[in-house]
């Protein structure tokens, strides 16, 4: 199986995962939304990426 390489811009990848942490802090309680935003603030590019696959993010969306 081969994977198809797309370049991404994760600035707007990073903002959209912090605010979809920090929003389920605030609104649903979720404590750990707080650890989960601070590890993607300061993860590298790449580690943002495999969080992302992991979280099932369609990162289509912020091919550039």
């Amino acid at each position: 199986m081969y994977e198809e390489t797309i370049t991404i811009d994760v600035d707007a990848l990073r903002e959209d995962m912090i605010n979809d942490c920090l929003g389920a802090f605030f609104i649903g309680g979720f404590g750990g939304g707080l650890i989960n935003a601070s590890d993607i603030e300061e993860a590298s590019d790449e580690e943002l990426v495999i969080i992302a696959k992991r979280e099932g993010i369609n990162l289509l969306k912020y091919r550039v």
